[in-house]
């Protein structure tokens, strides 16, 4: 089984996070839906199509999906893009 680097890592921290939650659910399908890290991690898992969060560091598809739906749309969100 492939580990984790740092991409896995900031999505493990970031699942911990109510503020991205927040962000989660403002573009989840189902408002609320994402209110801990367990259906954050879904939540990212979804997102990048994969079935681990370690699928981050060693799939480029997987990687490159993160970047596109999850972490610059995060980073533009946080900057106070939040709508």
């Amino acid at each position: 089984m492939a580990r984790g680097g740092q991409l896995a890592r900031l999505a493990g921290m970031w699942c911990n996070d109510p503020e991205f939650w927040a962000f989660l659910n403002k573009r989840a399908s189902t408002p609320g839906a994402v209110a801990d890290a367990g259906r954050a991690a879904d939540q990212v898992r979804y997102m990048c199509a994969v079935q681990s969060r370690a699928e981050l560091d060693n799939d480029a598809q997987a990687a490159a999906l993160f970047h596109r739906r999850v972490r610059l749309p995060f980073m533009a969100w946080k900057r106070g893009a939040r709508s």
